[in-house]
């Protein structure tokens, strides 16, 4: 039986795993070991609705408390600056994966041309806007958000909440990690102590200290879909500029520059490819895109996954098991839904996982890297913004299980029924994602039939309605004020999903 579990690293994935274990195994005995030295990557940081949900639905915090103790903001989607159109959105509702009834096509068949306002958050989106007016003037707060958050005030909260629930946490190093057949045998810190456990998670981030150092386990690199290896990031204090309610994603020389809004700041970064592009290059280049940013950070980083995330007495959270690139923020959703299932899985077997369970969990989230891998292989293969040596190359970006979804979409169009047969049972996007990303990047398909001049006009009728609603709603600002409120009426019960 599993009764002691030691957490090497303290940011957001040893918090969440911690959190996640002690709040629905509270018998056991939780120890997170990290140290300031390293500290936190002070970045800010895109979200999916994986958090809002694992947060307050399945850890059962409260919204409030979090909106005053983190000052987030909300993230209702992506808004490319990407492809052959000016732009085109990506949100957390459904705008292809959907059909009207007084329309006999789905919506994608609709949006050759014009891919605005196609739902009410790409409307909001639009006009600078974070949920639709109530009656009595409050938001509508609907389950179709994500956050954009600063790491370090997201970490020092959650490392509160975790000492609020009897998680221990001690500011050490390791210096050397001891073995035995069964995996580790404990951690021998910089002062001296030795402390061991039952299991072990590895939340070290790139350096994977048990599961890739001490433990070897192999590596498979995803170079051959994914180029990028670098980040250079920066931002400036926000003066009048709008406070945007999504996260931009903008097609670069040799990758792609992110800008995520906070209350007071505005964060960008230039994710590119050291093959294609120096490091001094980049920067010149990120900061002509972006002449107010202060001081720059570089981050190093590879992509790929360690074949297994869970390995004898260790198992991998976030960074330590796999990385594929900010682009789709998909790092905190892994962690999240890591640590649920992990905790799950302990609260099942009452602590004693089989070796056909563990085997279960490597095989769940080594498909579900995969499928992140292959996702975001679309974004680049298709994207024909640049013609030049970084973009060409991407187009020839092997996309794995989402080259039949490609190829689906191709002979038949933006239709519903490849979604049975196409998609793996726990790809996180969705057919949604897939066709907001083929539609938006206008990849060509067979067409069926041009929609008649009554089906355009119906769309048309369906884009203004979404218009309206966006024209009357809040902005972020007006939006946290009201959230914040401890008197605002939470609806808790819609992260339960």
């Amino acid at each position: 039986m599993i009764r002691t579990v030691l957490i090497l690293g303290g940011g957001s994935a040893g918090f969440l795993a911690a959190l996640a274990l002690k709040t629905k195994l509270p018998e056991l005995a939780v120890t997170v070991i990290r140290s300031k030295e390293l500290g936190v990557i002070g970045v800010g940081e895109a979200t999916t609705v994986a958090l809002p949900r694992f947060l307050h639905g399945y850890l059962g915090f409260d919204p409030g408390d979090f909106y005053r103790r983190v000052e987030t903001t909300w993230k209702l989607g992506i808004r490319f600056l990407w492809g052959r159109r000016t732009h085109f959105d990506y949100t957390f509702g459904y705008q292809l994966d959907w059909k009207w009834n007084n329309l006999p096509q789905s919506n994608g068949y609709y949006c050759a041309d014009d891919f605005r306002y196609a739902d009410v958050p790409s409307a909001l989106m639009s006009h600078n806007k974070a949920f639709v007016r109530l009656p009595d003037g409050k938001p509508h707060v609907t389950i179709n958000h994500a956050y954009h958050i600063e790491n370090e005030k997201f970490v020092a909260f959650l490392e509160e909440k975790a000492q609020e629930i009897g998680i221990s946490a001690r500011d050490d190093m390791v210096a050397e990690v001891l073995q035995h057949e069964a995996g580790v045998a404990g951690l021998r810190l910089a002062t001296g102590e030795t402390c061991r456990a039952d299991l072990y998670l590895d939340c070290s981030g790139f350096r994977s200290t048990l599961l890739g150092g001490a433990l070897g386990e192999t590596y498979s690199s995803f170079k051959s879909t994914l180029f990028n290896n670098r980040a250079v990031t920066g931002g400036w204090k926000r003066t009048t500029e709008p406070t945007k309610p999504y996260t931009t994603a903008e097609s670069m020389q040799c990758g792609w520059c992110w800008q995520i809004d906070h209350l007071d700041r505005i964060n960008r970064g230039y994710v590119y490819s050291t093959d294609f592009i120096s490091d001094d290059a980049a920067e010149r280049e990120f900061r002509e895109k972006n002449p107010k940013v202060e001081t720059t950070r570089l981050i190093k980083f590879q992509t790929g996954r360690h074949h297994r995330s869970w390995v004898k007495n260790v198992v991998g959270i976030g960074n330590a098991a796999g990385f594929v690139e900010p682009l789709e923020s998909t790092g905190l959703a892994v962690i999240c839904d890591e640590s649920r299932l992990l905790a799950d899985l302990l609260l099942e077997c009452d602590r004693r996982p089989t070796p056909s369970m563990i085997a279960g969990y490597n095989q769940v989230y080594s498909r579900e890297w995969d499928n992140i891998r292959d996702f975001l292989g679309i974004h680049f293969k298709y994207n024909t913004r640049y013609d030049n040596n970084y973009w060409q190359s991407c187009s020839t970006a092997e996309i794995g299980h989402a080259q039949a979804i490609v190829d689906f979409y191709q002979a038949n169009g933006p239709s519903l029924y490849g979604k049975s047969n196409l998609l793996h049972n726990n790809d996180i996007f969705g057919l949604e994602g897939y066709l907001c990303l083929l539609v938006g990047q206008q990849v060509p398909y067979q067409p069926r039939r041009a929609p008649t001049p009554h089906e355009n006009a119906l769309w048309d009728g369906i884009k203004a309605e979404n218009r309206v609603k966006a024209l009357t709603a809040l902005t972020v600002e007006e939006s946290y004020r009201a959230v914040s409120d401890p008197s605002f009426p939470w609806n808790i019960d819609m992260y339960r999903v």
